[in-house]
């Protein structure tokens, strides 16, 4: 939310403006059910008008508070089974970190940050949240009807309207000035009162009717006078008939934590790299082929020579040509999102890890290379999302970490479970076995990074420094350094073996969900949010490299073992492939 001079623009005679105030002190008992899908377009005649105290009801009923690093309003437009959908600004919500979603009875509902979708080119986005209660959904209708001085209601949670220390809750009214052409999907302006921490909720018409969503306050010609945009609700829905939204697994509650056995120091402030910037004529690699996947997004890619395979959001599997740029094969292998890949030692198996709660271990080569799908195992025993798979060196053990917050050690061959390490208060993001098999270090939502004696589980120390969850790891081939990727931005370099700090290294500004160390030692690759992949010196920290070109997220990265080519998937369902020219 963009406000300037606001204290002084409130003390002006707002004529044009009328004002609604409700402090929200008694919850409403919700007779309502739920709908359990989202409200298509009205094209019913205009409704009579209601009145500015139902308008105020409808709106009350259906805009949320959202917390978080950044926060602000947002509209509850959609519900499947237990899982609610919020329409909000993606400002609200562009920076990394824990957030809630506080409805209108007061409860408080915690998101997990992946599954947030921004719409592309777009200020919005879509937040889940899960919750067995129920709550009304907003009626969402296009703008058709909606000409210059049609009124309008603005309504949210803004951060500065209690003198009690509490947030109130604010609808205002007003009317349409006229359209702009879009920026960042704003077109409808207004002259509504508009306040910080309202981007994000509902602009509705007189019928109680969403037909947009408030999110720039700014000051017009008139000094004195504010002007508020608001995307039209049209764009949201244009977009959803396409896209297939994340259901929240079923665990997201965390758990209090208890001390480590032993805790490592914490690792020193994060220290911007030497070169802030790379020219394109300075590159290490140049984008030899873009290749895309239509129906879903990139979330996790294994370089195998000469293929890289991807897992994607759809479930599918996809082995591309590195050298052709060619799709050799695609198929479905799970009913929801794979998260993680990994293939074996030897070339032979691929291990998938999924939103369905499996992994899945194929026997590749057959794959690839006849019209069989030849499955060897399904692994059920986890009892949520499964975010993450690796093998041992040896190719005879495989591990994987899950929503469940455990890590299960599984036989390859037969498919047993072998053991099962507790130890991390949250889910658990990643994992990275030792070269020489002894080690397995995980990353949680919890923050923490703990390493284990991967024979014995035997939980060896537990390592603090990343203010936010730990997203990504990596062990360097000589198995000296482990490498761990934050929500917070940076990335930490650990000596593995006696789990003291080395340095933080800052530059990304957002997540980093992908780290990879080439098989030299020498360069440490990483993937991020903020839709960039980086290349560093992994004994000096310096940036040496600023790969551009995905639209949206990348949350996959992987380097060949001869270190010419990178591969990068993300969130814009494309597969990027980088070579030293």
């Amino acid at each position: 939310m963009i406000s300037q001079n606001l204290l002084k623009t409130l003390s002006k005679s707002l004529s044009s403006t009328v004002l609604t105030f409700t402090l929200v002190l008694n919850f409403p008992v919700w007779s309502q059910e739920a709908r359990e899908e989202i409200y298509n377009p009205s094209n019913s005649p205009q409704q009579l008008a209601l009145t500015p105290t139902d308008i105020n009801k409808i709106a009350s009923e259906i805009t949320v508070r959202i917390e978080g690093p950044r926060g602000g309003s947002g509209v509850i437009i959609e519900k499947q089974q237990n899982t609610y959908y919020i329409l909000t600004n993606w400002h609200v919500v562009s920076q990394a970190g824990d957030y809630e979603i506080v409805t209108p009875d007061g409860q408080r509902h915690q998101v997990y940050y992946s599954l947030i979708r921004q719409l592309p080119g777009l200020d919005l986005a879509v937040v889940p949240f899960q919750t067995s209660q129920r709550y009304p959904l907003a009626k969402l209708t296009n703008t058709a009807s909606v000409n210059e001085g049609s009124v309008v209601y603005v309504a949210g949670w803004p951060r500065s309207a209690s003198t009690l220390g509490n947030r109130l809750f604010l609808s205002t009214k007003g009317t349409v000035e006229y359209r702009q052409e879009p920026r960042q999907g704003y077109t409808l302006v207004y002259n509504n009162l508009v306040r910080s921490g309202m981007s994000g909720g509902p602009v509705l018409n007189e019928a109680g009717e969403v037909i947009g969503i408030n999110g720039i306050v700014q000051l017009g010609v008139n000094p004195d006078q504010i002007v508020s945009a608001g995307i039209e609700i049209k764009e949201f829905l244009a977009w959803r008939q396409a896209t297939t939204l994340p259901t929240v697994p079923e665990r997201l509650v965390a758990e209090p934590p208890s001390p480590p056995p032993q805790s490592a120091p914490n690792l020193p402030p994060a220290t911007p790299p030497v070169n802030t910037s790379i020219s394109n004529s300075n590159q290490t690699y140049a984008l030899a082929t873009s290749l895309e996947e239509k129906s879903g997004e990139i979330l996790s890619v294994e370089i195998v020579p000469p293929y890289a395979i991807t897992g994607n959001s759809n479930g599918s599997i996809s082995v591309w040509n590195l050298g052709t740029g060619g799709l050799r094969k695609t198929w479905q292998g799970h009913n929801s999102s794979i998260n993680g890949i990994d293939v074996s030692p030897n070339g032979q198996i691929l291990a998938t890890a999924s939103d369905d709660g499996s992994i899945k271990l194929w026997d590749l080569t057959t794959a690839i290379n006849t019209e069989t799908l030849p499955l060897l195992h399904s692994l059920n025993e986890h009892s949520n999302a499964v975010l993450s798979v690796e093998f041992t060196p040896d190719g005879r053990k495989l591990a994987s970490g899950s929503w469940d917050n455990m890590i299960m050690i599984w036989d390859v061959q037969t498919g047993e479970l072998l053991n099962t390490l507790v130890g991390h208060q949250q889910l658990v993001s990643a994992i990275a076995i030792s070269p020489d098999g002894k080690i397995l270090a995980s990353g949680s939502k919890d923050n923490t990074i703990k390493i284990w004696n991967l024979e014995t589980g035997e939980l060896i120390h537990s390592l603090k420094g990343h203010s936010l969850p730990v997203l990504s790891l990596a062990i360097s081939p000589d198995g000296k350094i482990l490498a761990s990727g934050s929500a917070d931005g940076t990335i930490a370099l650990w000596e593995l073996q006696t789990a003291q700090p080395i340095r933080r290294i800052g530059g990304h500004t957002d997540g980093v969900w992908s780290v990879v160390i080439s098989a030299d030692n020498r360069t440490l690759v990483s993937g991020s949010w903020d839709r960039t992949v980086k290349l560093w010196n992994l004994e000096t920290g310096q940036l040496k490299g600023n790969l551009t070109g995905h639209s949206s997220y990348v949350n996959t990265v992987d380097i060949s073992p001869d270190g010419e080519t990178i591969v990068s998937g993300g969130w814009d369902g494309q597969v990027k492939i980088w070579k030293k020219p």
